[in-house]
């Protein structure tokens, strides 16, 4: 049997890249800027995509956060997607089957993530509340991001 160095180094990748980027988030929620965590590892990835994943991270992990402030996190979920050529997204979706949530639970689900997310400064881009009512329980995603501020 032919052994496959290519296996080793890709597994090998895989691992030290999954070890670049804990090391990226773990400087990041200690306080390192993103722009210095893009200037040190820029010879691995463009400095626009590491600043990026880190804010898309940073979402993420707000938007987890106020859901769990707001005792919602047992009804919806909070995801992003990789640091790959793809445009990165932070996602919220429903995680329980919406028919096995209480009638109340389930009618007022939508506005108090609406809540929980504004107070957080997070927007979810989607139309309106009716909107969000049927993504949530059609089990779709909707795109979150930070809310822009007014000037005054």
């Amino acid at each position: 049997m032919i052994h496959l160095h290519t296996r080793d180094a890709v597994e090998e990748y895989l691992r030290v890249r999954a070890d670049l980027f804990w090391a990226m988030c773990t400087d990041h929620h200690n306080g390192v800027a993103a722009q210095e965590i893009a200037r040190t590892a820029a010879g691995a990835y463009s400095p626009p995509v590491i600043v990026e994943y880190l804010s898309c991270v940073a979402l993420r992990d707000d938007a987890r956060a106020a859901l769990r402030r707001a005792g919602l996190d047992r009804c919806v979920g909070v995801r992003s997607t990789g640091a790959g050529g793809g445009p990165r997204a932070v996602l919220l979706a429903a995680t329980r089957d919406p028919a096995e949530l209480e009638a109340e639970e389930r009618r007022t689900l939508p506005e108090r993530v609406t809540t929980a997310l504004g107070n957080a400064g997070i927007h979810l881009e989607i139309r309106d509340h009716t909107a969000l009512t049927a993504v949530l329980h059609g089990g779709e995603e909707v795109r979150l991001r930070r809310a822009r501020h007014r000037a005054a």
